[in-house]
This record gives structure tokens, C-alpha cells and sequence, in this order.
């Protein structure tokens, strides 16, 4: 009986201290793999900044270039040269807010949210007439359900509905009758 109680005493010592040994390596592959998070964290938001700051030295002279030529050459332009550059420079403006809500989002891992209750419809609205605005030759039935709302960060709902809204605008491009709803 007492050999029996010292080698199950000693098995339970045995599978505590192993179980220790398989804790604390659990806990340092923990450390290792955050840490190697963090660091790509650091990567991409450098990456980030970096191309966001590439991108930004040739949308500024699209757009500065394209505004020089409408006030420069307006007057020798006809109405379709000036509806193109006015498109050039608005669709500019618009990938530099782009660029800036990818520089935001990349920044929110590193502050709050700040979740609200926010009006869906409105924001797919402003989404919708922001896209209408690049196109306004093109017909397109949209459908937007009045004050749906939803409890979110009003900046990231702008980026969700941006992408989801211009997908679909972009798919729908070739369809004569489109229709987004």
C-alpha cells in the first residue's frame, strides 16, 4: 500500500511539474508570437504611411495640373474637355481620401472606436451621390431602405459602405438597366 501511495505521489508530482514545463513554453510561444505581431504591426503601418505618402506627391498633380488647365484653358475647352477634367480631378480628390481612410484604419489599432447609433441610409446615400457625381451620365436604380440604422463607428461603416457600394457600382457598369439595392 505504501509503495502504491509513493509511485502515485510521484506520477502527480511528475505530471505537475510536467504540466508546469508545457505551461511556461505555451506562455513564451504567447510571447514569441506577439511579439512577431507587433512587429508586423510596426511593418505595416510604416508600409502603409510610406505608399500613402508615394501615392499622394502624383494625386496632388493630377489634380493641381487638371485644376491649372480649367482655369488656364477653360475658356478653349469644350464642355465634354472641361466634364473630363472636372471627373479627373474629382475621382483625385477621391483617392486621397481613400488613401486617408487607409490611413486611418490603419491607426485603429492603436486607438478606440468610437461607436454610436448611426443612420445607414444616409451614409449609403452620401456614398451613392459621391459615385453618381464621378458618373453622372450613367442611369442607375438604387434602392436604400429609409433610417436603417446600426450601432458602430461611423468612420469604419464609411469605409465598409464605400467598398461594398462602389463594388457594386463597378460590377453593375455594364448593365444597361443596373440596379443596386
Amino acid at each position: 500500500l505504501y509503495e502504491g501511495l509513493q509511485r502515485e505521489l510521484q506520477e502527480r508530482v511528475r505530471a505537475e511539474a510536467e504540466v508546469q514545463q508545457l505551461n511556461a513554453e505555451l506562455e513564451q510561444r504567447v510571447q514569441d508570437r506577439t511579439a512577431q505581431l507587433e512587429s508586423a504591426v510596426r511593418e505595416l503601418e510604416s508600409f502603409s504611411y510610406s505608399v500613402s505618402h508615394d501615392l499622394r506627391s502624383p494625386l496632388r498633380a493630377t489634380d493641381g495640373f487638371s485644376q491649372a488647365l480649367l482655369e488656364d484653358y477653360g475658356d478653349h475647352l469644350d464642355s465634354a474637355a472641361k466634364d473630363y477634367l472636372t471627373r479627373i480631378r474629382l475621382a483625385s480628390q477621391k483617392m486621397a481620401g481613400l488613401i486617408d481612410d487607409l490611413l486611418q484604419l490603419s491607426r485603429q489599432t492603436r486607438t478606440d472606436m468610437e461607436p454610436k447609433t448611426i443612420n445607414l441610409s444616409i451614409l449609403a446615400q452620401k456614398v451613392i451621390d459621391d459615385l453618381a457625381q464621378l458618373e453622372p451620365d450613367r442611369h442607375v436604380e438604387v434602392i436604400i431602405a429609409p433610417n436603417l440604422t446600426a450601432y458602430a463607428d461611423e468612420h469604419l461603416m464609411t469605409i465598409a459602405l464605400t467598398n461594398l457600394l462602389g463594388n457594386a457600382w463597378k460590377y453593375t457598369g455594364h448593365e444597361p438597366l443596373a440596379r443596386i439595392e
